[in-house]
C-alpha cells in the first residue's frame, strides 16, 4: 500500500521535538540500595473532578481522498473523571478520554465516554459508555452494575512480574503470555517535572503488556496514581502512539504535597 507523507515538520524537528518532550516528563529511577518504595492505594483515585494529562507523539496512516497518508503528530490528550457513584461495594466512575484512543488516531475525533468499575478491593474495569447514559440509568434498576468480562480487565487488584489477567479464557496458559495482559518489569522512581505529582515521593512503575502478531501495547502504572506512560506499536500499517503523563489533578479535596 502506497503512503504519502503529509508532515508539517521536518524529520530533524520532530526528533528534537520527541526527545524534549521525553526527558521533559521521563520518570527517574531510584538508585539501587534506596529505601523501599511503597505501594500506593487506591490503585486509582476515582475522584470527580480527577485530571490526568498526556502528551506524547504520534504516528498513524489515516485514508484521504481515496489514499492513505502518513501523519506525524505532537498531541496531548486528558483523561478525567466527570461523576463517581457508589453501589453497595462497587465504585463506579464516568471517565471522558483515555490515552488508549489514540492508537490509530484520527484528526478531530473527539474524547470517547467510559465507565470504570471497580468492586471494593478488586480489579479495574474499563468498558466503552457513548452516550454517557449508563451511570444515570443504574440507580434507576437499584443495583449494582455486573462486573464486566475478563476481557475489559484495566488493572488488576495487586501486580507483581508475571502475573497475567484480562484476556480470554483460552490463552491464560500460554508459555509466552501473549494475548492477555502480563505485568514485565517493575521498578522503584521519582517521578519529577509533572505538576500535581510529589517529585520527592518513590514510587512503584509497572509495565504491563498485551502483546499479539498485529501489535502490542505497553502501559507504564503507579498504583494510587494512575497511567505514567502508554504505548502502542502496530507491526505492520504504521500506527504509533506514545504519550506521557505531563499533569495530574487528584479531583476532590486538597492534598498538599500531591499524591
Amino acid at each position: 500500500m502506497g503512503r504519502v507523507c503529509t508532515v508539517s515538520l521536518n524529520a530533524a524537528r520532530r526528533f528534537c521535538l520527541a526527545v524534549v518532550v521525553t526527558l521533559a516528563v521521563a520518570p527517574t529511577v531510584v538508585a539501587a540500595g534506596a529505601a523501599r518504595c511503597p505501594e500506593g492505594r487506591p490503585m486509582l483515585p476515582l475522584v470527580p473532578g480527577a485530571r490526568w494529562v498526556y502528551r506524547g507523539t504520534i504516528e498513524s496512516t489515516v485514508l484521504k481522498r481515496g489514499s492513505a497518508h502518513l501523519i506525524r503528530r505532537l498531541v496531548t490528550r486528558t483523561m478525567e473523571v466527570r461523576a463517581v457513584k457508589r453501589y453497595g461495594r462497587t465504585t463506579v466512575a464516568l471517565v471522558r478520554g483515555y490515552p488508549g484512543e489514540l492508537a490509530w488516531y484520527e484528526p478531530g475525533r473527539p474524547r470517547g465516554t467510559y465507565l470504570i468499575i471497580q468492586r471494593d478491593g478488586g480489579a479495574l474495569y474499563l468498558v466503552a459508555d457513548d452516550d454517557g447514559s449508563a451511570l444515570r440509568r443504574w440507580p434507576e434498576t437499584c443495583r449494582a452494575p455486573p462486573i464486566p468480562d475478563p476481557a475489559h480487565m484495566m488493572v488488576d487488584r495487586f501486580l507483581r512480574v508475571g502475573r497475567t489477567f484480562g484476556g480470554d479464557e483460552s490463552v491464560r496458559k500460554r508459555p509466552d503470555k501473549w494475548y492477555q495482559w502480563h505485568v514485565e518489569a517493575v521498578r522503584c522512581v521519582h517521578i519529577p517535572g509533572v505538576p500535581g505529582v510529589d517529585p520527592k515521593r518513590r514510587r512503584h512503575e509497572y509495565r504491563i503488556g498485551f502483546r499479539t502478531c498485529p501489535g502490542h501495547v505497553l502501559v507504564y502504572f503507579v498504583p494510587g496514581l494512575g497511567i505514567t506512560r502508554y504505548v502502542y506499536s502496530h507491526h505492520g500499517t504504521v500506527a504509533e502512539t506514545d504519550v506521557r503523563l505531563i499533569a495530574f489533578r487528584r479531583g476532590g479535596a486538597t492534598h498538599p504535597g500531591g499524591p
